[in-house]
């Protein structure tokens, strides 16, 4: 098993990338007991690496859940954003992926939408106005572009990661809007997982 202590350079490197696409996941048949876990996993960790995502493996299928905290590295978690799809997760590895994510015009999250004025998010603390929207709905169509993404529901609805920064939250730190730096490539952050225990380092 690799070593879970938080590394601060490496969360750096991921912030700065902003899609990851190197996991572990659990081991189902190598569970580890309750008590002996901590922070740590709930079984001995195993390479996962994921299959870009062919439209054929979701299109007609129904959203039962929404996760916007997907993915972790023990003292805390990357906010990869997940649809559960039966007994799968659809899942969008981007740091933080709800606040780079729009439906019906307004953001899935934006943390810090009142300090600026901004119009609520969707999400918030006291707040869920995105799983009226999507969750028991059959998904229809989803485009994923190297720095885009769309997905279409059987309400017209549309979930998306636009390739302009415009209207995403600013990041809090520099104040500066969220961008993919150039080797991020959302067509190796949408895929098909088995659980939402995704390990980062």
């Amino acid at each position: 098993m690799r070593n879970r202590s938080v590394n601060f350079k490496a969360r750096l490197i991921h912030i700065m990338r902003h899609v990851i696409t190197d996991f572990q996941i659990p081991d189902p048949e190598k569970p580890i007991p309750e008590s002996e876990r901590r922070l740590g996993p709930s079984g001995e960790l195993k390479d996962f690496n994921p299959s870009p995502l062919d439209s054929a493996q979701i299109i007609g299928r129904k959203v039962d859940e929404i996760c916007t905290y997907v993915g972790t590295y023990g003292m805390g978690g990357p906010g990869f954003f997940g649809l559960r799809l039966g007994a799968e997760w659809l899942v969008i590895s981007v740091w933080g992926a709800a606040e780079w994510m729009t439906i019906v015009g307004r953001n899935v999250q934006d943390t810090f939408y009142d300090d600026y004025g901004r119009e609520p998010p969707l999400m918030t603390d006291t707040c869920d106005e995105l799983s009226p929207l999507i969750v028991g709905q059959e998904i229809t169509a989803i485009s994923v572009e190297k720095q885009s993404f769309v997905m279409e529901f059987a309400n017209e609805t549309k979930l998306q990661i636009t390739e302009s920064s415009d209207n995403r939250p600013l990041l809090q730190g520099t104040k500066e809007p969220r961008k993919f730096a150039d080797d991020d490539d959302l067509r190796k952050a949408v895929f098909l997982s088995p659980t939402i225990e995704l390990w980062v380092d």
